[in-house]
């Protein structure tokens, strides 16, 4: 043990006054009275014997020593430490994540929390010391080399702030853990409201805590898309998770530029979730709002989202047939005539086009060259070439009574009846290509599809005017408009606008980016082509890029409760160090209540 204030040990001289007190004896004073009548019955209420008497004065005199020794012990900041020789080293490393605002039962953050034992164990170490200090979310961090000045460790902590994104302590471990073998033998103190973790050759001692039984809501997925076939319509998909001792009631609020256009209540059971579905118009300048509210929410981080509503710019389309089918023909023609779809015909003379398409589709022919970074929807290929492993069937092809659904829930089998489905397979397409079955013959797949380098590809191994019911049936439609919709889909995104989880990076051109968040705008410099979305709302860059950021984290918003028992046995093996001021006072406090407890009970009334 050490002392932080040695100074303040010369308070201890008091207890000198303290024993000059208990040797000097007053003699008692004579005073004449008219009768002993009444002090006489006063003696025997309180008559003791002379030993009781002597002990009482000696433990009365202890008692007074050990208040004044436990004050000045208080006073001079008395520390645990363990030995120089058991530690060279420590890493402190600092969970920043959003989880870490949550509030723990004494008001204090979780981060406020875990910083003050970390400063409670700091007063601990010896001299010489070396501390390293690191914090995290989604990448790690560090804030401090290694030093032995306590200045600069302090404000390295007082650095740390709570954002608005996702923690990944993996990364952070590894990298603590290589530091720390740099000046073994070392320890890392990981102040987070998770586990502990580990780091190869190092221990981990996890600091700080959070309360039993957490209450949190918050939103963990989001994702807008085109629905098929219908001009101008949006579905929004949103995942809502919670955390609770018991099934939570969450009531989730809509609006569109500020005004409330619905609220969806549902009940989650603890740790659950709740995925739904939002219809939406098409608007441009539209912004899109979410929240979640439940009671006993701990975090608000995760309780909001911002998205801006693409406006509904039609697909283009570049049809190349060097003999038109009259039914693929009549599927474009339905697509065109919604007005959700810009149809061009022509023939192999018009490949490339001189302007740029979302889809191409190929009816019955393919270019020399594979076309890169155009999205394809090939018919009846001759041959094959690029990722389109395909084998021409003799003659007319094989006419097929059924297929069957490899994917059901694929985005191009979209209401198509592929149980009335009967057509003339032409080619057969490879099962073990880099596009994925959708529909399989007896013969081998029939209709595939898949993403190539980010280029979407669908493959029909058919012909319509050479089928059975298919061209009859509103089916080859659909899967027509199914498969112009789906390739078409990153190009439409990636026009519009973006949303992406908090923390990840993005490129992007400018100089400045205006943060917006209710209705308040943020200006924050660019420096370099990239952008961290290190914040919630909505974001735009001074050339014209603009996108939105949230949370959407399960890890976060599942707050973790109170502390394993391997973590708190981590924790336990470090409870003798640190500052010893609080436990001294309440020492003086005890003191004194058992002084007048054992002497002072008995008043004269």
């Amino acid at each position: 043990m050490r002392f932080l204030a040695p100074a303040d040990l010369a308070w201890a001289s008091l207890g000198l006054a303290v024993a000059a007190l208990y040797l000097f004896r007053p003699r008692p004073r004579t005073v004449a009275v008219s009768t002993l009548l009444f002090f006489k019955a006063l003696a025997r209420e309180h008559q003791e014997s002379a030993w009781l008497r002597r002990l009482k004065r000696l433990l009365s005199f202890l008692l007074s020593l050990a208040v004044v020794l436990g004050a000045t012990c208080a006073l001079a900041r008395p520390v645990v430490a363990p030995s120089g020789a058991a530690l060279r080293g420590v890493v402190i490393l600092v969970d920043r994540s959003a989880s870490m605002a949550a509030p723990l039962p004494d008001g204090r953050t979780r981060l406020e929390g875990a910083l003050a034992e970390v400063r409670a164990r700091l007063a601990g170490l010896p001299g010489g010391t070396g501390v390293l200090v690191m914090a995290y979310d989604r990448r790690p961090e560090i804030l401090l080399p290694r030093t032995v000045e306590p200045r600069e460790i302090e404000r390295a902590l007082e650095s740390v702030r709570v954002r608005p994104v996702a923690g990944d302590p993996g990364p952070a471990l590894a990298l603590a853990g290589r530091l720390a073998a740099l000046d073994a033998p070392a320890a890392i103190w990981h102040a987070t409201d998770g586990d502990a973790g580990e780091a190869e050759g190092t221990p981990v001692e996890r600091l700080g805590g959070a309360a039993p039984g957490p209450v949190n809501a918050g939103l963990t997925g989001f994702q807008l898309r085109r629905m098929p076939l219908e001009r101008g319509r949006l579905e929004a998909f949103v995942q809502v998770h919670a955390t609770a001792a018991a099934p939570l009631d969450v009531a989730l609020e809509i609006r569109i530029d500020g005004t409330l256009s619905g609220v969806r209540r549902m009940t989650i059971p603890p740790g659950g979730r709740e995925r739904l579905l939002l219809p939406l118009d098409a608007g441009e300048g539209q912004v899109l709002s979410l929240r979640t509210r439940a009671e006993g929410d701990l975090l608000a981080l995760d309780d909001e989202l911002h998205a801006r509503i693409p406006e509904a710019r039609p697909v283009r389309v570049l049809w190349i047939a060097p003999e038109p089918d009259p039914f693929t023909e009549l599927a474009l023609a339905s697509l065109a005539g919604s007005g959700d779809v810009e149809v061009m015909q022509g023939g192999p003379a018009d490949w490339p086009p001189h302007d740029p398409v979302d889809v191409a589709v190929l009816d019955g022919w393919l270019p020399e060259a594979w076309p890169e970074g155009t999205a394809l929807v090939v018919i009846d290929p001759p041959r094959a070439l690029g990722p389109i492993r395909a084998v021409r069937l003799a003659g007319d092809g094989v006419p097929l009574d059924g297929v069957r659904a490899v994917e059901e829930r694929h985005p191009l089998l979209f209401g198509v009846a592929t149980a009335r489905v009967a057509l003339r397979q032409t080619a057969v397409l490879a099962a073990d290509g880099p596009l994925d079955p959708i529909w399989v013959g007896p013969a081998g797949p029939v209709l595939a599809a898949g993403e190539v380098r980010g280029q979407r590809v669908a493959v029909f191994g058919f012909v319509a005017s050479r089928s059975e019911r298919l061209p009859l049936l509103a089916s080859f439609p659909l899967l027509v408009g199914n498969a112009v919709y789906w390739a078409a889909q990153p190009r439409a995104e990636a026009l519009g606008s973006r949303h992406v989880e908090t923390g990840e990076l993005i490129a992007v051109e400018g100089s400045g980016v205006i943060w917006t968040r209710a209705a308040a705008n943020e200006t924050v410099p660019l420096r370099g082509r990239w952008l961290e979305a290190d914040r919630i709302g909505l974001w735009r860059t001074d050339a014209g890029t603009e996108g939105s950021a949230s949370l959407l984290s399960a890890r976060e918003t599942l707050l973790a409760g109170a502390p394993a028992e391997a973590g708190a046995a981590g924790a336990g093996a470090g409870l003798l160090q640190g500052e010893w001021t609080v436990f001294f006072l309440w020492v003086v406090f005890a003191v004194l209540a058992l002084e007048a407890w054992l002497c002072h009970r008995h008043g004269v009334h």
